[in-house]
């Protein structure tokens, strides 16, 4: 399920007014949302942008992502909310004994150790090849017989 922040559309013809809302990216633009996080309303002088900024930081951090008239109208009124803090990381587990990792490189040791003496016999193989080719039995050349001389 693909997340959105966007603008819902309400008021009469001629007369918008927006609700910013988190909705699934297949609803309809005015269909079914989430959560309504503030609004916008261009008719005022100067225009009004009201926005929850912790819940939308919230939904940012949760993967939703904003439209781009959204994102605008949030760069100019509340550009903190974009760029949320990141979510605390967590104390890191305690360490394990080292008796365990060294056994766990062991086998990738033995790993390495078998990888390399197949390489060494493939190319063992190759050099024998080779020089057996060189040194096997020559072609046997051929010998034109000349014309005109007998």
């Amino acid at each position: 399920m693909a997340v959105v922040i966007r603008f819902k559309r309400t008021g009469s013809k001629g007369r918008p007014f927006y609700r910013i809302v988190v909705a699934d990216s297949r609803y309809p633009r005015d269909g079914r949302f989430i959560q309504q996080l503030g609004y916008y309303d261009p008719l005022t002088n100067p225009a009004t942008f009201k926005v929850d900024e912790e819940s939308f930081a919230k939904w940012r951090r949760n993967g939703a992502t904003p439209s781009e008239s959204v994102s605008v109208l949030m760069a100019k009124h509340a550009p903190a909310a974009l760029r949320p803090a990141p979510l605390p990381k967590a104390e890191p587990a305690a360490k394990k004994p080292a008796k365990k990792k060294a056994a766990a490189k062991k086998p990738a040791a033995k790993k390495k150790a078998v990888a390399k003496k197949t390489e060494k016999a493939k190319t063992d193989k190759k050099a024998k090849a080779r020089a057996k080719a060189k040194a096997g039995t020559p072609k046997a050349a051929k010998t034109k017989a000349k014309k005109g001389k007998k």
